[in-house]
This record gives C-alpha cells, structure tokens and sequence, in this order.
C-alpha cells in the first residue's frame, strides 16, 4: 500500500508531501515533521514482500529496522543520516536526513575528470570504511545513490540508500537477482548460499568510478561469469585516465573476491588516496631548543672552582674537627616480664 499526499504518520509526527522514488527493494518518500524539517521515510516494496514467503517476509523486516538501528552509529559528513526507525501498522520504515541535490547519475552523463571522479570516490570510499567498522555492507553502490550537494560553496558526495545493508556474517538463501544493480553489482550476490563482505562494496565502488570515467556503464558481472564477457579496461575508452587509476578499477572489478582488495582502506591506497586523517590531522608543533645561558655557565663554573680550592684547604684541617665519640646511647627497650 503506498501513501498519498497528506498522510499523517505516526500520530502526526511526520507527514508525507510526495513520493522520491520506488525501487525493487523499497519507497522513499519525502516528509515533513512536527517542526516542518523536512525528511526522507523509507519502507520496503510491497511487491517484493508479497512475493516472499511468511518467513522471508519476517526476517527481511526484521533486517531492515535492526539494520536502521545499527546505520545511527554510522556518522560521517558522506552518509546520509538515519534518526529514527518505526513501524506503522505492517510497514517497517526508516526515517533519514533529506539531502537535496542532483545524484552522481546524472552528473556522469558527462566524463567527469579523473581528480574530480577520484574525488567523489575517496569520499565515498572513507564514508564505506565507516559502515564496515559497524559490520554492515551497503550492497547497492552505484551513482544512483550518491548524492551531489553543496557545502560551503563546494560540491561533495553522499551515500544514501542503505536500504540493501546487511550484516557480514549473513548468508543469502535466496535467488536476489532482483535486488540487483546491472553493472554495479558483484557475482557474489546474484548467488546463493554466498557469504557478502568488505570487498562487495568495493567492487560496486570501482564500477562506479568506471562510469564516472568513461560515462558507460560496465559489462554485468553476471554475463562476466555465465557469457565470459569481456570487462573493457576503462582506459581502452578513455585514455586520458592513468594507468595507476585503471589498474585499481580492474583490480576492484575482479570476479573472484579474494583477488580483489580486501578494505576498502586497502583499494583507495591502491588508488594514491590517503586517508582522511592523514589531511585534517595537524602535526605537533615542534618543541623549542633549548637555549644555553653562558653567562649563567661561566658564573657557576667560577664559583665550582673557588669551592674546591677552599675545601683542598680545608683538608689539613680535618683532624682538629674530629668529633669526639658519642656516647652510648641510653636504652628506651620495655622489659619484657
């Protein structure tokens, strides 16, 4: 069932303007609270969830709200922020900031440079590392879920989207051809019985940065194992990306996942891409040499002198100071009786 215009949700807390947009996997729709901020709530598609069984249905649900739960500790300039997860009536929905601006799609319509795509990656990349410390995969990067806004008179990348996110450890026993992305989405998820990771994000990243370079989409990995059809190197379209570029797009498009990358820390390294602390970090400023007061020195020098003069006068002197025994002390010991 799909809301219309005006519905009021959660006893009037939010209420909806319009619908954003409708996927295989879920609706957004653009919101407004008690406040008047405006808000994107995310449910899952009906007709997925009528085409699954009770139990799928069940546990994809109760995925998707534990998932919502987990993406609030995700903070990072780069992810579109989850601040709420609620049920109302049989619908199970996340609440999230409204980023506005055009998406990475239709930005790359047009070849973007490789400094302005390697750009968007590396934000992007440091956002993923984020939500793989939380032990989540987004599982649908592509340039249709980043989103291009201004901040401070320039533009940046925010992933949005992460209807799709699943644990590490979760295991697909299901065909999921249909929660896939044509091009962006790695062999290990068409499958089943197939363990997702670090590196399924990675390939969808890649192919994302294969777009932006050279404004055509790749070859699915699907027709890659089943056709063995051939991934065109990005630089075969464009030759104008380095060759350090092109490498690292082929190694993260691999489709054996232990050949490719295994962090995304480790894929943007192979791309020249320093992390995000090694450029805000600032370095301790250097302590200040000591500085040596000669005067001082010399004076206490001079005086060290005198002194050892006078005591090598003294020494003659010693046995006419001698004191003399002491007496024996006077016992303070209690008896013992």
């Amino acid at each position: 069932m799909a809301w219309a215009n005006g519905d009021r949700l959660q006893n009037g807390k939010y209420t909806i303007e319009r619908e954003l947009g409708r996927g295989r996997f879920g609706i957004t729709y653009l919101v407004k609270n008690r406040n008047g901020d405006r808000l994107v709530i995310k449910t899952l598609n009906d007709d997925l969830l009528n085409s699954l069984s009770q139990s799928e249905r069940e546990r994809l649900e109760t995925m998707f709200l534990r998932e919502g739960l987990k993406l609030t500790h995700c903070q990072h300039q780069h992810i579109v922020q989850v601040t709420d997860t609620f049920k109302e009536g049989e619908h199970s929905c996340l609440v999230m900031e409204y980023v506005a601006g055009v998406s990475l799609a239709e930005r790359s319509q047009q070849r973007l440079s490789e400094s302005e795509a390697l750009r968007y990656v590396q934000q992007i990349g440091e956002a993923l590392i984020v939500v793989h410390k939380n032990h989540l995969i987004h599982r649908d990067v592509r340039p249709g879920n980043i989103i291009l806004r201004v901040r401070e008179g320039q533009p940046e990348a925010v992933l949005i989207d992460f209807g799709l996110a699943l644990d590490f450890d979760h295991i697909l026993t299901t065909n999921r051809t249909r929660e896939t992305s044509e091009g962006f989405t790695p062999p290990e998820l068409y499958a089943k019985n197939t363990p997702a990771n670090a590196y399924s994000d990675i390939y969808s990243l890649a192919a994302t940065l294969y777009v932006l370079l050279t404004g055509q989409t790749p070859v699915s990995a699907l027709r890659r194992k089943t056709d063995n059809a051939r991934l065109v190197p990005p630089k075969d379209i464009n030759d104008q990306i380095s060759d350090r570029t092109n490498r690292a797009i082929l190694t993260g498009m691999k489709l054996d996942p232990k050949q490719r990358s295994q962090s995304m820390r480790e894929w943007l390294d192979l791309l020249g891409l320093s992390g995000e602390a090694s450029k805000t970090e600032t370095p301790a400023p250097p302590k200040p040499e000591a500085k040596i007061n000669w005067i001082a020195v010399t004076a206490i020098a001079t005086l060290i002198a005198a002194i050892g003069t006078l005591f090598s006068g003294m020494a003659g002197w010693i046995p006419i100071f001698k004191p003399s025994p002491s007496p024996s002390p006077t016992s303070n010991t209690v008896p013992i009786r």
